[in-house]
């Protein structure tokens, strides 16, 4: 799939994938236009359907290849090397906020992906979403070292407890009708973070 739309030269591909990151960051996935998406890369909607058969096929093509980025972005030889999960976590948020301010509509699409993504995209995402989780853990939570933990606590659990922590605070700031802000943000997880910490970790490791 996309073998077309891949033999393109590499900056004609740029050009296309920003166009439809800002249309769909800026608007929900059922008004985001593909006439727009075809002027804003300099192309006609006809080369943008023979790229990419339809809306759903680009978008989701695109959220694939943000997620790649994403794992390119991140040193993968350091990550090996961590075996504390705090110090993971503190890692990858770290790099993936760098890589969210240099784009900035980016973290625009994240949260409508996550958050707001309707009609016959909400589905899809949501199994995604679900399916990432899991590869993701396992990619590169599988060495942690887990005798830091307090008896019946699980890394998992707590992980799943910063999500909801983090889902609920995006929740919130939407309902105020506030734009996002990801320097709060990345405050408030800190704050999360280490009480956390304490509530995970034996007290020799806190």
């Amino acid at each position: 799939m996309n073998e077309a739309f891949r033999a393109l030269p590499k900056e004609k591909q740029r050009r296309v994938l920003n166009a439809a990151l800002a249309e769909f960051a800026q608007k929900e996935y059922k008004r985001a236009s593909t006439d727009q998406i075809a002027a804003r890369a300099g192309i006609s909607k006809g080369s943008l359907f023979y790229y990419f058969k339809n809306k759903q096929t680009l978008y989701i093509y695109l959220v694939r290849q943000l997620q790649a980025m994403i794992e390119r972005h991140l040193d993968m030889e350091k990550l090996r090397g961590i075996t504390d999960f705090f110090e993971m976590l503190e890692y990858a948020i770290e790099e993936k906020a760098a890589m969210l301010r240099r784009m900035p509509h980016m973290m625009e699409f994240c949260i409508r992906m996550y958050y707001a993504a309707g009609g016959e995209i909400a589905p899809l995402m949501q199994r995604y979403t679900v399916k990432t989780l899991e590869e993701m853990y396992a990619k590169y939570f599988g060495g942690i070292d887990k005798s830091r933990f307090k008896p019946g606590v699980e890394p998992r659990q707590v992980l799943d407890m910063l999500i909801y922590l983090t889902d609920g605070y995006i929740h919130q700031q939407q309902m105020a009708g506030r734009a996002f802000d990801l320097d709060d943000m990345m405050r408030q997880y800190f704050l999360w973070r280490d009480i956390l910490r304490q509530y995970a970790y034996k007290e020799e490791y806190q």
